[in-house]
């Protein structure tokens, strides 16, 4: 017996007397590691406003887009080193880069040294599967599925009380402080795990794309820099072009090469599965499209009220922990009804009413902005379907992949949610540039870029449901194996 193995099963033992001290104070640590990467969309477009007042820059959008593409790159490299090494090790050091990034963002004596600081913060998104594939290793069967449910969807802790701290924080300190918070929570929540969590036994002899990774990330880059940048150099111009021209060279290189070698960065063989690309899909589209009110939702309430515009509450930053906190709870809601549902319905389904719920809450806000009362009501109508969509995909993946290869599946479903993510902060600004007033007080959008970001986001949400009720549902033949749910003896 080695010593890895020993704690593993002491923790599988736990399942004879059910949750444990031990067994829970792993499950908070882990969570609330999930719940501070899904929180950062939050207190970055809260920040937003602030960073792009203070660094004079109109291009707020890259805040989130940096995150997102490292978090896309690098999540199957680490996937696959977490197959080689162990999943708590790997979760560990992407923490420990995650914590130095957010110490330089909070430090940053200009927009470009922040931006690189964002980079470093993503890669805690790597813990959005490393946590789940490290509990499927570790606990107990019987509390898998509410466990993987809670490490998308959190448990609110940080999303009900940490939104009024963020607040205070970035009334008091400004965006500085709000990241050095950002850096404190995630050094001990990474000793938490470290004193709470066992490593898994489990390895599975893998490579590692670096060449990929970098052929993959540096075209989606240039790309999303010619769109950044397209209406202020021309869409016609030399650089726009150029940079088009070269990010699809190098996409191109990173698709020959993944059809050349045997464990890409991003494994497409593996979507040949239905269930792993329904997963994928409904990921990407859930995710990309609760991208936009997470940005739209602070524009609406931090813009100072004004006669010749339509919205803008003008509120303060603590004040807007009021429409934040209550979208988290929802969003609790919804991961728990997943957890408590999931062997008894299939995941699926939970994902299909997550993506109606988005769409929904997304027309009712394109219609109804202009007060706190419906702005309220659709931030909670996104945050249940949020909870229901990202409690399901965890769910769906265990279900369809085999123990000694998630880290590295669960990697590659990371790419194409974060990496597709990382695309819509880019086009949503890029709308809402069209219709954009730049004063001294900071940049002001228009009434048609904000309905045109909300259509954008409806778009995405009808899309993952269309999809996945279609095309991508299950066949006659193999209908059991998505409409019934995973079974965990």
């Amino acid at each position: 017996m080695t010593e890895l193995q020993t704690p593993v099963q002491d923790v599988a033992a736990d399942d004879r007397s059910g949750w444990t001290p031990r067994l829970v104070l792993s499950l908070v640590s882990l969570v609330l590691i999930v719940e501070l990467v899904a929180l950062s969309y939050t207190v970055t477009s809260t920040a937003m406003p602030s960073i792009t007042r203070h660094f004079r820059t109109d291009q707020g959008g890259w805040l989130l887009t940096c995150y997102l593409l490292t978090g896309a790159v690098v999540s199957p490299l680490l996937g696959k080193l977490a197959d080689l090494h162990g999943k708590r090790k790997v979760l560990l050091g992407a923490l420990t880069v995650s914590a130095a990034g957010a110490v330089l963002t909070a430090l940053a004596p200009t927009y470009g040294v922040l931006l690189a600081g964002r980079c470093l913060e993503g890669f805690a998104i790597s813990g959005m599967f490393l946590t789940y594939s490290l509990m499927r290793d570790v606990y107990p069967p019987r509390t898998l599925p509410l466990a993987a449910s809670l490490s998308v969807t959190g448990i609110g802790l940080f999303g009900v009380g940490v939104p009024f701290l963020v607040g205070w924080l970035l009334d008091t300190f400004g965006f500085r402080g709000m990241y050095a918070f950002d850096a404190i929570v995630i050094a001990v929540l990474g000793t938490l795990i470290l004193l709470s969590t066992p490593e898994t036994p489990l390895r599975h002899p893998a490579r590692t794309d670096f060449p990929g990774a970098l052929l993959l990330g540096g075209g989606i880059a240039l790309v999303l820099v010619a769109v950044s940048q397209g209406d202020s150099w021309g869409w016609t111009s030399v650089s726009t072009l150029g940079l088009i021209a070269l990010g699809l060279v190098l996409l191109a290189g990173f698709t020959l090469r993944s059809r050349r070698i045997s464990e890409p960065v991003l494994n497409v063989r593996q979507f040949t599965r239905r269930p792993i690309l329904l997963a994928a899909v409904v990921g990407a589209s859930s995710y990309g499209a609760t991208i936009v009110p997470a940005t739209i939702l602070p524009v609406l309430a931090l813009t100072p009220a004004s006669a010749g515009r339509t919205y803008g509450l003008g509120m303060t930053a603590f004040a807007y922990a009021a429409i934040a906190s209550p979208q988290a709870v929802a969003q609790v809601i919804g991961g728990f009804s997943v957890g408590r549902g999931a062997q008894r319905i299939s995941p699926r389904w939970f994902a299909i009413a997550g993506l109606v719920l988005i769409a929904a809450a997304g027309l009712f806000l394109r219609s109804f902005h202009a007060h706190l009362d419906t702005i309220l009501v659709g931030a909670v109508v996104d945050g249940l379907g949020a909870g229901l969509v990202y409690g399901a995909v965890p769910n769906m993946v265990i279900a369809e992949t085999p123990p000694e290869e998630q880290a590295s599946i669960a990697g590659s479903i990371q790419v194409c949610m974060s990496g597709f993510s990382s695309i819509i902060p880019v086009v949503m600004f890029t709308i809402l540039a069209r219709s954009a007033i730049v004063s001294p007080a900071g940049v002001l959008y228009a009434e048609p870029g904000i309905r045109g970001s909300l259509l954008l986001m409806v778009g995405l949400a009808v899309v993952g449901a269309v999809l996945a009720l279609t095309v991508l549902g299950p066949r006659r033949a193999g209908k059991l194996v998505m409409d019934t749910a995973p079974a965990h003896n």
